[in-house]
């Protein structure tokens, strides 16, 4: 991995992190956001904030765009605590960390970026610690913002058994509507399309053992891969995936189990990446069986 420090879009102290033919960018003087991951030489595939790029300071929460570390459930002000402020960096030669500074409640949030050998992708581990007075319940979130005119492919049902009882279900939102042309309710897998020309979000949550989610857009392919653990209690009805999209993005989402952190404890939730070449937009079941798994294999 090779690491180098730049001025990107007007943040100042940011690191590039190249890796095989791949490439991240990491904000210091905000954050910790990842705030670009696509191929050397190629174009972003994480949406940036045309009118917040670059911009620091300020007591409310921006979304800037990238990948970003919260904290579920979600409540206004724990989970939107700003991070508006300068990070500490600390570089080797395979691995990156970024810890931003303890919120009010406690919380301490730190990145952490490492190569994965013999593949084109990169490791990215989410850590939560308490450092306040008090105990914390709480689940590590890993949020990637996506560019606008993409699809993302979501497995739910590849092999699960054919019997009487249930066997894993879904999250809805207030504003969740089923009939919206941007889902595909699939046997196998559901997609959700962006489309700049939406006029309300969409979000839903999953059970999703699989372990891994995917956002095609440009003729590339972003895939996450993470754990599901049966036995843990996870956010938002026991979900361990969420999708969330509006008029400017798609938002790939895991979770990781709910956790009671004393003082002084931490958390740990981890996230594999890597993008793909020549995958053209999936719009049937038939086309992710046929495009998209063999690159997992």
């Amino acid at each position: 991995m090779i690491i180098n420090e730049l001025n990107y879009r007007g943040w100042e102290n940011s690191l590039q992190l190249t890796h095989g033919g791949l490439k991240l960018v990491i904000t210091s003087i905000v954050g910790p956001r990842i705030i670009f991951c696509g191929f050397q030489n190629g174009e972003n595939l994480f949406y940036e904030h045309p009118q917040q790029i670059g911009t620091t300071g300020g007591d409310t929460w921006k979304t800037y765009g990238g990948h970003r570390l919260w904290c579920a459930p979600e409540e206004k002000e724990f989970t939107y605590a700003p991070d508006n402020f300068p990070a500490a960096v600390a570089a080797g030669s395979e691995r990156v960390s970024i810890t931003a500074p303890v919120e009010k409640s406690g919380v301490q949030k730190t990145v952490t970026i490492l190569p994965i050998e013999g593949r084109n992708g990169f490791r990215v581990e989410h850590q939560v610690s308490n450092l306040g007075d008090s105990p914390l319940r709480l689940a590590p979130w890993a949020l990637s913002v996506m560019r606008a005119g993409g699809i993302a492919v979501i497995p739910h049902n590849l092999d699960r058994p054919r019997q009487l009882l249930p066997t894993h279900s879904i999250s809805l939102w207030g504003y969740t509507d089923l009939s919206d042309a941007r889902w595909l309710w699939g046997e196998r897998y559901v997609l959700l399309r962006q489309d700049p020309g939406a006029a309300t979000p969409q979000k839903f949550g999953l059970q999703n053992p699989y372990g891994w989610a995917a956002y095609a857009v440009n003729d590339q392919l972003f895939v996450k891969r993470f754990n599901w653990l049966p036995e843990a209690t996870y956010p938002d009805l026991n979900v361990n995936f969420e999708a969330y999209t509006d008029k400017d993005i798609l938002e790939l989402e895991t979770l990781a189990p709910l956790a009671e952190l004393k003082p002084g404890e931490s958390v740990t939730h981890i996230e594999e990446w890597s993008i793909f070449h020549g995958v053209p937009l999936p719009r049937t079941e038939a086309d992710v069986d046929r495009t998209i798994l063999p690159m997992l294999a």
